[in-house]
């Protein structure tokens, strides 16, 4: 990474600071292994309605990831999180990790239908929309106190890009460290990790500051049959497939004040001779940075309002640099160099108040001011400018929500949201959920939601050939209509089943234009998908916790009643922990199971299964944490389809891996 990089990232940790969305994580229990079934059904959340609620009152299906978790399952990235959630699955095409939601992922999309928030803030860029998940996310998943999954639409509270769910990550306190924090490890495809941290809760400020790296050579050599000629190197890429990252995190708090500051870089090499690129030429790559400051205020007046006000502005930056052969001399190379300047600044305020002790009312509006959305390509053999687009534009949007309790046993949740767009037609988005609990320990939920999601910047402006311009496109819209029953059971048992169907109408996709050579984003499809998804998990008792879990969904094209590509049809998941009997030892264990895929071509990949399983030693020494894992354990052979800008129709995988990782730590309490 280059050395500016970690310099502008620990003098972000010099000036700013980020963290704890006070009442938001205060009365988060810390230690879920020592409670009671009956307490964690009670554990609250609150990004489903923007204020804290019990699990099973929440208007959605919602899963919490917490650090525990994160450590004893040896997670490296918010993917591999996110590929142990029910209804989730993750692909990779060796440069950019996307997520696949209840059957939807659209190959060569950037998760730009799924909200990515961090403590509240949100985190898809004002160009692409894209919610970073990889390593390419700014912030070291050591980091993450918890992690709140909101499945459906919630542009009712959100606005755009939350049509298939919310994902809020939390991330830890100074209280929560307390001291000192190091860490180190080494991993396969000589890969080096590091992080330091220190944190710690004084009489009237909390602040916790935080840096992390990650290195790696990636592999040395990548076969691919589709360039098996002696012209491209015999389909082998050599020492094209290199990582390196650099992150950090920062949070002052003071009384009812919360500054947050957030910097990451990563570069990543590209392996895989993407966009017509030089196969197996290492100076094809992409760098993303995005950082952000915010400032929150939270107070209670008078027992009965909740006021919170927030202001922020975010920077993000996009470099890729793509080697060419040259037009005049097939030989020479004609390096491309492609560029995404974003910035944003804006404000939010929001009111929340118990009305007559039945009705809890949020209200809020929210301004975003997109100072720039720039996009500029140029070749530099010889210097030829392609693009230069410069854009600015902003967001408004009041939201209401009203949580009617009408019995005892039942629950009204209602709320609506306008979005006013500067570029782009307007939305209103309501939801609506009825949730009933007959008895303790039991929910019945009914919900029925929208969503959209605006056209962005790439997919209006990006007119590089092939590509072609199209500013008349419409946002995107999503319907659905769910059903959960969440229920308690003996044994320390807990049980959820859903079921959903959604509409969407006026998706977005990259069509041929009409010159046959060109691609053109466009409002095509309307797509179908209706699913089942059951999860049972085991609480912890005496040392042992498992969840099992399966999804079936079908996404069909509502005018050729086909399935859609990068859709499978099935997900299973299983995940274990057992303490040992020797002292301070537990392993971890998960297996992600997924059915056949379609291609963008026709042909299909095959289903596999990948096995997991992290040691982990906790008090190694006086101060000292020990973990071993191993990742895909089986050494399975396993493809992920790739998008149109790949010649290859599915994208290889790595095979076994090792990480070694050990923290220390020491406390000043």
């Amino acid at each position: 990474m280059p050395e500016r990089s970690i310099t502008f990232a620990f003098l972000l940790l010099g000036v700013f600071g980020p963290e704890p969305a006070s009442s938001q994580t205060a009365t988060l229990p810390i230690d879920l292994e020592a409670m009671t079934l009956e307490q964690l059904t009670r554990v609250e959340v609150f990004t489903a309605s923007r204020h804290l609620q019990a699990v099973q009152a929440a208007p959605a299906s919602v899963t919490l990831v917490t650090a525990k978790e994160i450590r004893e399952h040896g997670y490296r990235t918010l993917a591999d999180v996110l590929q142990g959630v029910r209804g989730f699955f993750i692909t990779n095409d060796r440069n950019y990790s996307s997520i696949g939601v209840r059957g939807f992922a659209r190959p060569g999309d950037f998760n730009t239908r799924i909200l990515l928030l961090v403590d509240g803030h949100r985190l898809n860029d004002n160009i692409y929309d894209e919610a970073m998940i990889g390593r390419e996310f700014p912030i070291d998943v050591d980091l993450i106190d918890r992690i709140e999954i909101i499945r459906g639409p919630v542009s009712s509270l959100y606005g755009s890009n939350a049509l298939f769910g919310v994902i809020n990550i939390f991330t830890r306190r100074g209280r929560d460290v307390g001291g000192f924090e190091l860490s180190s490890s080494i991993a396969s495809l000589h890969s080096e990790q590091g992080r330091i941290t220190y944190g710690r809760k004084f009489n009237k400020a909390e602040v916790l500051i935080s840096g992390s790296f990650y290195g790696s050579r990636g592999h040395n050599a990548l076969f691919y049959p589709e360039f098996d000629s002696p012209q491209t190197g015999d389909g082998v890429a050599r020492h094209a497939d290199d990582e390196q990252v650099g992150s950090a995190l920062a949070t002052v708090s003071f009384h009812d004040f919360t500054l947050r500051s957030v910097f990451g870089t990563r570069e990543k090499g590209i392996p895989t001779g993407a966009y017509g690129t030089i196969f197996g030429n290492s100076g094809t790559r992409t760098t993303d940075s995005h950082g952000y400051v915010d400032l929150q205020y939270e107070h209670t007046v008078a027992n009965s309002w909740i006021v919170m006000a927030r202001g922020f502005y975010d920077r993000y930056g996009y470099h890729g640099t793509y080697i060419y052969p040259s037009q005049d001399d097939p030989a020479q190379i004609s390096p491309e160099a492609d560029f995404g300047d974003g910035r944003w600044a804006g404000g939010e305020v929001q009111l929340t108040k118990t009305v007559l002790s039945r009705n809890r009312v949020v209200a809020g509006f929210e301004f975003r001011d997109n100072l720039r959305q720039n996009q500029q390509t140029y070749d530099l053999n010889p210097y030829t400018p392609d693009l230069d687009d410069r854009r600015t534009s902003f967001v408004a949007a009041p939201y209401l929500q009203d949580e009617v309790t009408l019995t005892k046993s039942l629950i009204l949740n209602a709320g609506l949201r306008y979005d006013y767009y500067s570029s782009t037609r307007a939305s209103v988005d309501p939801r609506v959920a009825l949730i009933f609990r007959p008895y303790q320990g039991t929910a019945v939920k009914l919900m029925y939601g929208e969503a959209f999601r605006a056209p962005n910047n790439y997919e209006k402006y990006y007119a590089v050939a092939p590509n072609v311009a199209n500013p008349e496109i419409q946002p995107e819209k999503i319907r659905t209509t769910e059903g959960v029953w969440e229920q308690e059971l003996p044994a320390h048992l807990s049980a959820s089943v859903s079921v959903f169907y959604s509409r969407m109408d006026g998706l977005i996709t990259q069509a041929v234009g009409t010159d046959s050579d060109s691609l053109i984003y466009q409002n095509l499809q309307q797509v179908n998908s209706v699913g089942a998804e059951l999860e049972v998990r085991q609480e912890p008792v005496r040392g042992t916790q498992w969840v099992v879990s399966y999804s079936s969904q079908g996404t069909k094209d509502s005018d050729t009643g086909q399935f859609l590509s990068n859709s499978p049809r099935s997900l299973a998941k299983v995940s274990f922990t057992q303490k040992l009997p020797v002292a301070n030892l537990k392993a971890g264990f998960d297996a992600q199971y997924r059915s056949r895929i379609i291609t963008l071509s026709g042909s299909s990949i095959s289903p596999y299964t990948l096995v997991n399983a992290t040691l982990l030693g906790r008090s190694i020494g006086k101060h000292g944490e020990l973990s071993l894992s191993a990742y895909n354990l089986l050494n399975k052979s396993y493809s992920d389809p790739a998008s149109g800008a790949n010649t290859q129709q599915a994208i290889p995988q790595d095979g076994r891996s090792l990480r070694v990782q050990i923290t220390w730590r020491r406390s000043e309490r």
